[in-house]
């Protein structure tokens, strides 16, 4: 699975990567992710899956997805 931590989420990774390849050999589904990546749901607020934005309710990721995930932002 690709994956992309935008914002300030790339603190969550221990290397501090924005982008990562992660190989899964089943599918898992969106929380185990979060919960592998130690990112609390709360902190997520834009998820896209495929290009497609997703609501947050829980789906099976498969090893050939892409995500991105985005914290709530703000600006002045």
């Amino acid at each position: 699975m690709d994956l992309h931590l935008g914002g300030g989420l790339a603190w969550y990774d221990e290397h501090k990567r924005s982008n990562m390849t992660l190989k899964l050999a089943a599918p898992i589904s969106f929380m185990t992710l979060l919960n592998i990546l130690s990112i609390p749901p709360a902190e997520i607020a834009i998820i896209s899956i495929n290009g497609q934005f997703f609501d947050g309710d829980d789906c099976l990721l498969q090893d050939a997805d892409t995500v991105q995930l985005y914290p709530a932002m703000g600006g002045g």
